[in-house]
């Protein structure tokens, strides 16, 4: 008797189905348009033929089916994208509806549009467009959520969220700094370093005038590692000749991490700095290791010697001497400053900081270039 019942069961489910798959239309997919985006008419007409197919909606009409019907109609379906057409291919399939649309790719987006056109009316059932962020790898979820949106099916939220374009207010374009050009400027020399420049040449210094002030002039490059909005993360070269006016070529080289607002100007930098300059090997009267011995006078009490030369309990050292052998010296620079407009030309005006073991350099320098656009 269970098994009577079970038997009754089947045929009554079986009857049921069959009933409900003949209610459904039928359709075919027609003519999917493609531009920009990374998917042929054929993978896009393959994708809106799956997508159809698993809403149930329809029976929807299998591709090779679909292909013989088009080669015995003798139908040109190469170009087939206005009603007329795909009307006369719905009605060569004999089915319900034709499903086609777009997608496209258009610059920051991706948009897909859905189209169902009624066979018997001759009119759209319904026309979906929706707009995408542009990720060509999820263009079948694109394609899923406007056939379900065409056919009033709910999609999922989170979905929604993930890949729907939301519109942004429009950002102008943003002239971006680049203050590649010429530089010159002055620098105030401060410290040990003052006092060896001013020193008489006998005693390893240039002789210059008190208060120290040297000359600069070079050139200024840069590349952008970083631009979000009016924001620059930039890496500067600096080249400098400094104190040609005094007859002293002392050539350096300073590399900065720079951070630049183009909306305003302002910029800060620093780095490392690289100078040409002579010294020589000797120690301080007072200078001992360990610390032990009195203070000592940068200029008066500088021996020149060489380490094999230097008394036991003093510490050898290099010290700036016009007397000794070019050698690099490095240091670290702070920088500030602002770029002023006037027209195309930039005029970049910065404050600089450059300390050393000896000593230092406080400065202005200043430059100009016409203003480029990224």
């Amino acid at each position: 008797m269970k098994t009577f019942i079970k038997t009754i069961y089947t045929i009554l489910l079986i009857f049921l189905c069959q009933n409900l798959f003949a209610q459904l239309k039928s359709a075919a997919v027609v003519s999917v348009y493609t531009q920009g985006a990374k998917v042929s008419p054929e993978m896009a007409e393959s994708i809106f033929r799956i997508v159809t197919t698993k809403t149930e909606q329809f029976n929807v009409l299998d591709k090779l089916d679909f292909n013989e019907i088009i080669e015995d109609s003798k139908i040109d379906i190469s170009n087939c994208y206005g009603k007329k057409c795909l009307l006369s291919v719905g009605k060569a399939a004999s089915v319900d509806k034709v499903i086609t649309g777009s997608i496209e790719s258009l610059g920051k987006k991706i948009v897909v549009t859905v189209k169902i056109l009624n066979i018997e009316t001759g009119d759209y059932d319904k026309v979906s467009v929706e707009e995408f962020i542009n990720l060509d790898n999820e263009i079948q979820s694109m394609v899923s959520i406007v056939v379900n949106k065409a056919l009033g099916i709910e999609n999922t939220p989170e979905i929604l969220n993930s890949l729907i374009y939301f519109n942004q207010p429009p950002e102008a374009p943003v002239a971006y700094l680049k203050n590649n050009g010429p530089r010159m400027g002055l620098s105030y020399v401060i410290g040990n370093t003052a006092k060896i420049l001013a020193a008489p040449e006998i005693q390893g210094g240039w002789g210059f005038n008190s208060p120290v002030v040297l000359s600069q002039i070079g050139y200024q490059f840069e590349g952008s590692y970083l631009s979000a909005g009016n924001f620059q993360a930039l890496i500067e070269g600096l080249i400098f000749i400094n104190g040609i006016e005094k007859e002293m070529f002392s050539p350096s080289f300073a590399l900065l991490n720079g951070f630049r607002s183009s909306k305003n100007g302002w910029e800060f930098g620093f780095g490392p700095t690289f100078r040409l300059t002579t010294q020589s090997q000797g120690y301080y009267l007072g200078d001992t290791i360990g610390g032990v011995g009195g203070e000592y006078d940068v200029i008066n009490d500088w021996v020149k010697s060489s380490k094999s030369n230097t008394p036991d309990g003093y510490t050898n050292t290099l010290r700036t001497d016009k007397r000794g052998d070019i050698r690099f010296k490095t240091g670290w620079v702070w920088a500030i400053g602002r770029t002023f407009k006037s027209g195309y030309l930039n005029i970049p005006v910065n404050l600089f900081y450059s300390s050393g073991r000896e000593g230092g350099y406080i400065g202005l320098s200043m430059g100009f270039n016409i203003a480029k656009k990224d």
